[in-house]
């Protein structure tokens, strides 16, 4: 991690858009701009959350891992979000392995400025709570999605997922969407090259490009677009107004 240059402002985290800046100068005033690298290692399961991260351009993943080591996906934190959610909700250490998938820029807090701004009952709560809502529906979604949906399903719900946040052009390597799909590299190898010759998407060692989104949304199961309603709702919700 190292210090990064402000961003644009439509690449701005949208919680911390929602939020009126004369409302929370002790918030604004200690936000910390960093950059992250892809596979970096933002928290470890267990681990205290001295910071809370609001994604910008980069993207993060929490991964629940098991005792045999297997990890699963447990849900994606763009610009949409806040990584640390636990500490609104009073916890002080992670539940998950958290890494940078998506290699970027984000805004980091101390958690105790945080926690200090939940507590009120004012913009920041509210935004934060809505985030939490859509946060339980998409990690619930992405549960039954692992259980109940092939891999081939599953890698192009999350391929259009990532497209979302980056674009056509996303730097992925099939090593990491398999420890974030839960399954084994060979079947990430294979789905792939059924896309590729399919002419969906087309890829090279640490690089994924999306020739046909439309076709690539007909191959995921209906999960991608359940998600994708959630997200949108999430967006309108955040741009309205808050209730004083």
């Amino acid at each position: 991690m190292v210090p990064s240059p402000p961003p644009a402002r439509s690449n701005m985290n949208r919680i911390l858009a929602a939020i009126n800046e004369a409302d929370y100068p002790s918030i604004f005033s200690q936000l910390e701009p960093v950059s992250f690298a892809q596979g970096e290692v933002i928290y470890e399961a267990e681990s205290p959350i001295n910071y809370v991260y609001f994604p910008e351009t980069s993207v993060f993943s929490m991964l629940s891992t098991m005792e045999d080591g297997r990890t699963v996906e447990v849900g994606p934190v763009g610009h949409e979000g806040l990584v640390g959610l636990r500490i609104f909700l009073g916890a002080e250490t992670s539940a998950d392995h958290v890494i940078v998938h998506v290699a970027g820029n984000a805004k980091r807090l101390r958690s105790g400025l945080l926690k200090a701004a939940a507590v009120e009952r004012g913009a920041m709560a509210e935004k934060l709570l809505r985030y939490t809502q859509m946060l339980l529906a998409m990690t619930a979604r992405s549960g039954a999605c692992n259980k109940l949906h092939s891999t081939e399903q599953q890698l192009a719900r999350w391929l259009l997922m990532m497209r979302d946040y980056t674009g056509d052009e996303l730097a992925l390597t099939q090593e990491l969407i398999a420890l974030t799909l839960g399954v084994r590299r060979a079947g990430v190898t294979e789905s792939a090259n059924g896309f590729r010759n399919a002419g969906v998407i087309d890829y090279r060692r640490g690089h994924i490009q999306i020739v046909d989104q439309r076709r690539l949304a007909a191959l995921a199961c209906e999960c991608y677009a359940a998600v994708k309603k959630e997200y949108d709702d999430l967006y309108a919700d955040l741009a309205q107004p808050s209730r004083g």
